[in-house]
C-alpha cells in the first residue's frame, strides 16, 4: 500500500496496524521513501529448515497428475 508521508504522521498507528497484514510503502513528494514491514520475532538464519526433502516434494505441484516416475527415471538413464 501507497501513503503520503503526510497522511502517515496523522495516521502512524493505523498504517503500523496495517503493516502486519502488507508492506506500507510511504511517499515522499510522490515518490517511495521508505517501507514499514512486519516485524518477524524469529530471524531468518533460526527458522526450521527441512533436514529430509526429496527431489520429488521439491517438484510437487509441477509435475501432471497421470506421470509416472519410474518411466521417467528410464527415459532418463537411457540417455
Amino acid at each position: 500500500m501507497l501513503v503520503a508521508l503526510s497522511d502517515l504522521k496523522v495516521n502512524v498507528g493505523h498504517y503500523v496496524d496495517l503493516a502486519e497484514t502488507e508492506d506500507v510503502i510511504i511517499t515522499k513528494y510522490g515518490k517511495p521513501a521508505a517501507k514499514i514491514v512486519r516485524f518477524d520475532k524469529e530471524p531468518w538464519y533460526l527458522k526450521r529448515i527441512p533436514e529430509n526433502v526429496t527431489s520429488v516434494e521439491q517438484l510437487f505441484g509441477t509435475l501432471p497428475n497421470d506421470i509416472d516416475l519410474d518411466d521417467l527415471r528410464l527415459e532418463r538413464l537411457s540417455r
